[in-house]
């Protein structure tokens, strides 16, 4: 099986890539919380539902880096 590397480059990129999406379902959270004037306990005790949309970001991010990528490489064919 070959060895597969990953450059500190992309990690970086990647653990940033999480990071803002672990911040907007925060910012979510917090706006949640306002918006219907919950204790702000909530903040802890919803984290595995912040950690859950923070996930679902992440997925559809890199969905849709996947598919930029795709059409990137079916338009720069060379034939």
């Amino acid at each position: 099986m070959p060895n597969i590397y990953i450059s500190h480059r992309r990690i970086r990129i990647e653990l940033i890539s999480l990071a803002v999406c672990f911040l907007i379902a925060t910012a979510l959270n917090v706006y949640a919380i306002i918006h219907y004037k919950s204790p702000v306990s909530e903040l802890w005790t919803s984290i595995l539902y912040v950690l859950m949309a923070t996930a679902f970001l992440y997925a559809v991010w890199t969905l849709l880096r996947l598919i930029a990528y795709g059409i990137k490489k079916l338009f720069n064919r060379k034939s």
